[in-house]
């Protein structure tokens, strides 16, 4: 468990998993409140189609002066009409039916683009979340050879009053001791850096704590990881949820409904229609009443449209239709191109990273055994100390390869596990 806090006065605690964190990164990431934002775009343009095929319903007012002033009888009169009016589109084609069913599947699609943008956020989140482990322990690392360097300078430092060491030795250790600090001071720093961007990834505040719980750092070897599936499991896994897939197939099937509905755009239309409206005119008479009484009519109207040439715009709209559907076949071949690409390339990854560990584990034996070695012999004098920081400096390298190896290892074997679904 490593216990990190945000810099500033504490709000509240959070004590987070790496599950945790990458469900965060779905409700909490603006980019995900983007890919929220254009499906909720779709979801109005869906109700836009819909309500293009519903009854229409106005009422107007419309009131006037005017006068007659070559009637001898020059003066201003008032008129007001009142009316309602409404319209019905019988047929049209089946170009608002198909246009009807193009949104839904669009809005399906937008849907599985928001999946998409929880997927790469999560996989921001994961590998902000491992290398901040790995920039943990090389902390950890770094205050211990501080530690060893800081002992090293006060026992050289006896060693010198007593005349057994030179001058030269003694600025050695003291040198190495200053080092020691600065790598101290910058893997806090990195693991500072690595906090922030964890914590911005998820929308936490500077001034909460944020406790980190990390099994991973328990893991010693790449078996404790488990067995690596086959590629043609991830593969198979992978393709049959990706959500860019999924939304690239919808895509497809919405451009292809595009197309109908361009072809029904030349049919014919028939629209029902009804008007009532009635008026009175002031100063000419006071008999409103009967006047809207007498001037009030209804009707009801049957229009037909019947196109005949339309200057090409049908086929124009037609083949910029075509183009769309191919575009969004085109579209997802190259998005299970890009898929199939990428996921190779991290099975690769994970491959080497195992491999790399389990090196790094026997390199770090070996520097280890060699510095206990250096160490006796330097205390029984046999080697200079410039020797012996070498073996020093080549063991705490060392466990810094293993640090790095160990934790690109988790982060790959995590990331291919995001891709099958395993975090869902």
């Amino acid at each position: 468990m490593l216990a990190l806090l945000a810099a500033g006065s504490c709000a509240f605690a959070q004590t987070l998993t790496l599950e945790d964190c990458v469900k965060l990164a779905g409700e909490r990431s603006l980019d995900v409140e983007n890919a929220k934002l254009s499906e909720r775009a779709s979801e109005a343009s869906l109700l836009s189609s819909k309500a293009s095929n519903r009854p229409t319903l106005s009422a107007y007012v419309n009131q006037s002066l005017y006068d007659t002033p070559f009637d001898g009888q020059s003066q201003d009169h008032y008129r007001l009409n009142l009316g309602l009016s409404g319209s019905y589109k019988i047929w049209d084609g089946g170009a608002n039916g198909l246009s009807v069913e193009s949104k839904q599947i669009a809005l399906k699609a937008s849907q599985f683009s928001t999946e998409l943008a929880v997927l790469k956020v999560q996989e921001n989140v994961m590998n902000a979340f491992v290398n901040l482990l790995a920039a943990g322990e090389n902390r950890k690392l770094a205050d211990s050879a501080l530690v060893l360097s800081d002992s090293l300078v006060a026992l050289n430092g006896r060693f010198f009053e007593a005349g057994t060491i030179t001058r030269s030795d003694l600025a050695l250790v003291k040198s190495d001791a200053a080092q020691a600090k600065v790598k101290q001071i910058s893997a806090l720093q990195s693991e500072r850096s690595s906090l922030t961007t964890l914590r911005q990834l998820l929308e936490i505040s500077r001034t909460d704590s944020v406790q980190i719980v990390a099994p991973e750092t328990a893991f010693e070897k790449p078996e404790d990881l488990g067995k690596i599936p086959t590629f043609e499991e991830v593969l198979t896994q992978t393709k049959s949820h990706y959500p860019g897939l999924i939304s690239d197939s919808l895509n497809i099937q919405a451009a292809e409904k595009n197309v109908e509905e361009a072809h029904r755009n030349n049919s014919i239309s028939v629209t029902l229609g009804a008007e009532a409206t009635s008026g009175f005119q002031a100063w000419k008479s006071d008999r409103y009443a009967r006047q809207m009484k007498n001037g009030y009519t209804h009707s009801i109207s049957l229009g037909i449209n019947i196109p005949i040439i339309d200057g090409g715009t049908t086929t124009a709209k037609v083949l910029s239709a075509q183009v769309e559907s191919e575009r969004a076949q085109v579209s997802k071949r190259e998005t299970e191109k890009e898929l199939e690409n990428n996921l190779e390339q991290l099975y690769i990854q994970v491959e080497n990273a195992d491999a790399a560990w389990e090196a790094a584990i026997a390199g770090e034996e070996s520097a280890e055994e060699a510095y206990l070695v250096a160490k006796e012999q330097r205390e029984a004098g046999t080697i200079t100390f410039t020797d012996f920081l070498e073996q020093k400096n080549n063991w705490q390298s060392a466990q810094s390869t293993l640090i790095q190896a160990k934790y690109t290892s988790i982060l790959a074997r995590h990331l291919l596990e995001l891709y099958m679904g395993k975090f869902q």
